[in-house]
């Protein structure tokens, strides 16, 4: 019994020592770790299962959007993918790569129960006229993906793919959460490099017979970076034409809402 009590005073000790001295911290992500705004584009008719190659280039910007202990964000730029599509009894099967980048500026925000509950300091400093102004990035991606898209009936489009994505980037934001890193004041989940792995999954529907008026999907990706209430999102809802064009609404877990567009080129 001594010896539980003295393990469970222990504990306490322990806990109250890490919460004194400000482990946890409010966190910051790189910009770099927002998923990128590349829209899975479904085959334009459901009844083809002949091998494609596709080559796709997009644009895409928000304004004063929202991300973690960072808001005003605003950002834009522009991507390009490569897709290859199996054939015959594989034709569901698909590889994907992708680069893009983009730039923006945001300010810091204390936005997360960690840094509403442990952050004074932070909170302080953001008071300051260094926690008022704007702070610029700008990160280079790539994107990996193997996977699978199946249609149910003429329709009914879903599928689900899964890779790796990588980032590079570089600004007055990530020099200013490094200083405040080193300050103590904030917890950086990611370098100004990095990578992990990303999955991507997605439902919608071909608009008339034979997808003759496009088609619509809904995508939800996630990247898996750090620990799960580090892991960032995005949702896409996507138009689809027949002759390639394509746009739709983002809604980015890091950025907050915009808009993309681009065109889709078949060989």
């Amino acid at each position: 019994m001594n010896r539980i009590k003295t393990g469970l005073a222990f504990f306490l000790i322990c806990f109250l020592t890490l919460s004194l001295c400000g482990c946890f911290m409010p966190r910051a992500h790189s910009m770099g770790a927002s998923l990128m705004a590349v829209p899975h584009q479904p085959r334009v008719s459901a009844d083809s299962t002949n091998a494609e190659m596709s080559v796709t280039v997009g644009a895409f910007g928000n304004i004063a959007g929202d991300g973690l202990n960072v808001n005003k964000v605003k950002s834009g730029g522009g991507d390009a993918s490569f897709m290859v599509r199996m054939g015959g009894a594989v034709s569901p099967l698909f590889f994907s790569a992708a680069a893009g980048g983009m730039l923006g500026k945001l300010r810091f925000d204390c936005n997360e129960s960690r840094c509403s509950d442990n952050a004074e300091k932070y909170k302080a400093w953001l008071e300051t006229k260094e926690g008022k102004r704007d702070y610029s990035f700008w990160d280079v991606q790539e994107r990996l993906l193997l996977g699978g898209d199946f249609n149910v009936g003429q329709y009914v489009i879903l599928g689900l793919g899964g890779g790796v994505q990588f980032f590079q980037g570089s600004g007055s934001y990530d020099d200013k959460r490094d200083e405040l890193e080193d300050q103590k004041l904030l917890k950086n989940i990611d370098d100004n490099t990095g990578f992990a792995p990303v999955s991507s999954v997605w439902a919608g529907s071909r608009l008339g017979h034979g997808g003759q008026w496009g088609s619509v999907l809904a995508e939800f990706d996630m990247l898996y970076k750090s620990g799960m209430g580090d892991w960032t999102s995005a949702i896409m809802l996507s138009y689809f034409h027949a002759t390639g064009f394509y746009g739709g609404i983002v809604w980015n877990s890091q950025l907050g809402y915009g808009l993309n567009l681009g065109k889709t080129f078949v060989f």
